[in-house]
C-alpha cells in the first residue's frame, strides 16, 4: 500500500474553469450595462423628437385687440373716443368688425371705420366713439370690446367709462308786456342768462304764478284776487334753445311771440275788483345741457 500523499493537479484543473467562469460573468455584465445605457440614450432621443414635433405644430390663427386709453371721463350727454387696435396672430387674414358690450344705459358706441382688413402679422386701428345721453347714470362702468373675423373671435379688451353729472347753472327771468285786464292775454319774453364760458342747450322752460299781491286798498276792503283769476300757457317753441355765454331773450333767439309763455286774466262772474293794481309774482324754471 502506497502511503504517499496524493497530487493536487486535479485541483489546478478545476481552478481553470472557475477563472473562465468569472471572466464569462464579467463579459456578460458589460453588455447588460451598455444596453442599459443605450436604452436610456434611446429614450432621451425619442422624447426630444416628440417635443420637436409638437413645437412644429401649426399655430392657431387669431386676432388680438387692445384699447387706448383704458378709461375716459365725460359729462352726461357728451361723447368719449377710444382707439381700438386689432393685430393679426398666427397668420390670420381678413376683415375684422368690432362689438362693444357693457355700456351704461343711454350710451351707444360706433366705430369709424366700422371694420378693418388685416394681413398676416399686421395691425390696424379704428376710432371708437361712445356717446352718452343726458339720462345716462352717473357712475363708473366697465365695458369690453371684441373683434370678429369670420369664425375667429378676439380677446376681450376692457375699458372704463366714468360719467359725471352736469352741474352748470343758468338764470331765467321774464316780464309781462303790458297790463292785464279781464279777458286779456299778455306774452312773456323770457330772458336766459348763461354765466358759463360754454354754450348751453336749454331743453325745458316753465312759468308759474306763485302769488298775487293785492293793493293795500283791496286788502282793506277785503276784495279777493287769487291765482284762480289767471290762466297760464307754457312756452311752446322749439327745443333745444342754444344759449351762448351772456343773456339771450326768446325774441333774440328768434322764437315767434305766439310761442312765448302767455298769461291771461280770466273774465269771470265773480267780483274781480281786488285784482285792480295787483302784482303777479312769477317763478321761472328751466333745464338744459351743457354743450
Amino acid at each position: 500500500m502506497d502511503h504517499r500523499p496524493q497530487r493536487t493537479a486535479p485541483f489546478q484543473r478545476v481552478g481553470i474553469p472557475l477563472r473562465a467562469l468569472l471572466l464569462a460573468l464579467v463579459v456578460a455584465v458589460i453588455p447588460v450595462a451598455a444596453l442599459a445605457a443605450s436604452n436610456g440614450q434611446g429614450n432621451g432621443q425619442g422624447n426630444g423628437q416628440s417635443a420637436s414635433q409638437g413645437g412644429a405644430a401649426a399655430t392657431v390663427k387669431g386676432i388680438t385687440v387692445a384699447l387706448s386709453p383704458s378709461s375716459r371721463t365725460v359729462d352726461q350727454g357728451q361723447s368719449a373716443t377710444f382707439t381700438v387696435s386689432a393685430t393679426s396672430t398666427g397668420g390670420f387674414t381678413g376683415p375684422v368688425t368690432f362689438a362693444v358690450t357693457g355700456l351704461p344705459a343711454g350710451a351707444t358706441a360706433s366705430a369709424a371705420p366700422s371694420s378693418v382688413n388685416l394681413t398676416s402679422g399686421s395691425t390696424a386701428q379704428t376710432t371708437l366713439t361712445v356717446l352718452t345721453s343726458p339720462t345716462t347714470p352717473v357712475a363708473k362702468t366697465d365695458f369690453t370690446v371684441k373683434g370678429t373675423g369670420g369664425t375667429t373671435v378676439s380677446n376681450a379688451a376692457f375699458g372704463q367709462l366714468q360719467v359725471l353729472e352736469v352741474k352748470r347753472t343758468f338764470g331765467v327771468t321774464g316780464s309781462v308786456n303790458g297790463l292785464l285786464a279781464p279777458g286779456v292775454s299778455r306774452s312773456v319774453d323770457l330772458q336766459i342768462s348763461n354765466p358759463q364760458n360754454k354754450g348751453i342747450a336749454v331743453t325745458n322752460l316753465s312759468v308759474e304764478i306763485t302769488q298775487v299781491v293785492r293793493t293795500s286798498a283791496a286788502v282793506a276792503a277785503n276784495l279777493p284776487c287769487t291765482t284762480a283769476d289767471y290762466q297760464l300757457t307754457q312756452y311752446s317753441g322749439p327745443y333745444p334753445l342754444t344759449v351762448e355765454p351772456g343773456t339771450r331773450s326768446l325774441s333774440g333767439l328768434g322764437v315767434a311771440q305766439a310761442k312765448w309763455p302767455q298769461i291771461k286774466m280770466l273774465d269771470t262772474n265773480k267780483l274781480q275788483d281786488g285784482c285792480k293794481g295787483a302784482t303777479l309774482q312769477l317763478t321761472y324754471t328751466g333745464t338744459g345741457q351743457a354743450n
